[in-house]
């Protein structure tokens, strides 16, 4: 059940937009509802915002996973994911990941050192420290996500990229399929979303290490609009329930029911 909920590839998860500096808006959030074999079960909030650490301006990338009340009592999960990212290179400063699912607990933080191409990994449940090499562009999973939307990914291609998960960098093969129309419960017409198959080896950002299909908007902002994973005992589907924030296009004017 465990790996049922960790918050899973959202974003390559999650999508995409373009601003004047970042490829999406700063103060976007998105609410993606998580189902398991058909049962709604949780909901992953995901923001950016300009903060400040340790004295220097940065931009916060937010996931958060919480399962449903009704479901607290039988496997509450409450994952936090952020990355603070240097607004000039986009590169990561600060990688957390503090993890409450049923009994189980894991608090890690990863600090990025790229004059030295180090990183710098603790446990903070248990004191595990490690450093490990990095490259000239390493990025955790959840800032090369949000990179990563700047990019109009063709149909019927695959793509390598390296990232940081699990205190080691792996390889990322992203297969593109073709454009299929995707039902939201928010909007009236269907979102034309790229199909595209990743594999990869490590935890990812709404679940973990399960075979994931999932389709991005081929509009500007590039959002995951639905993804379907395997998990132990069935499947889980993630699905984006509402875009709100800063923007003028259909994402913020065409909602279902807005007044």
């Amino acid at each position: 059940m465990k790996q049922t909920f960790c918050v899973f590839l959202l974003m390559l998860l999650a999508a995409f937009s373009v601003a004047a500096d970042f490829p999406f808006p700063v103060g976007e959030e998105l609410v993606y509802s998580v189902s398991w074999n058909g049962i709604p079960v949780a909901h992953s909030t995901v923001t950016t915002s300009m903060d400040l650490f340790e004295g220097r301006e940065v931009l916060a990338l937010r996931v958060r996973t919480r399962t449903a009340a009704f479901f607290n009592h039988i496997f509450k999960v409450d994952d936090r994911i952020e990355s603070l990212i240097d607004p000039k290179t986009f590169l990561p400063i600060q990688f957390t990941k503090n993890m409450k699912e049923g009994s189980y607990r894991c608090h890690e933080i990863t600090r990025f050192d790229f004059e030295a191409k180090l990183a710098y990994y603790e446990h903070q449940t248990n004191g595990t420290k490690k450093e490990y090499a990095i490259d000239a562009d390493t990025r955790d999973i959840l800032s090369f996500m949000y990179f990563m939307r700047s990019e109009l990914l063709e149909s019927e291609s695959t793509l390598n990229y390296r990232v940081m998960s699990d205190e080691k960098i792996y390889d990322l093969i992203l297969h593109t399929d073709e454009v299929e129309k995707i039902d939201l419960p928010g909007y009236e017409k269907k979102i034309p979303s790229l199909k595209m198959v990743p594999e990869a080896k490590f935890d990812g950002l709404f679940v973990r290490k399960g075979k994931a299909t999932l389709w991005v908007s081929r509009d500007d902002r590039r959002l995951l609009s639905f993804a379907k994973v395997k998990v132990p005992f069935g499947r889980a589907r993630i699905k984006l329930q509402e875009v709100n924030g800063p923007g003028d296009d259909f994402w913020i004017t065409e909602k279902k029911n807005d007044d």
